[in-house]
């Protein structure tokens, strides 16, 4: 089973890497907007970082979020007017 692990690990380190590349230009601490199949998820909230696959964020609420990369989309906010 070793060859099964090593797939696995492989399989992992591809999906961060591109998670990453696709969020590369967000920092912790940045506002941000997370939607869905283009529908807005929990309001605006705040980046914290990728890990695994997944955004890990806050909402408004002060709940920690965390949501699959997949099939997700998510907007900085602009805090200029």
């Amino acid at each position: 089973m070793p060859g099964h692990r090593t797939g696995e690990r492989r399989t992992g380190e591809r999906r961060t890497s591109t998670s990453r590349a696709r969020l590369d230009n967000f920092r912790r601490g940045d506002r941000i907007q997370v939607f869905s199949a283009g529908r807005q998820l929990d309001g605006n909230g705040t980046f914290i970082r990728v890990e695994d696959g997944f955004l890990v964020w806050k909402d408004n609420s002060g709940n920690r979020n965390t949501t699959s990369l997949e099939g997700i989309s998510i907007r900085r906010l602009s805090s200029r007017y």
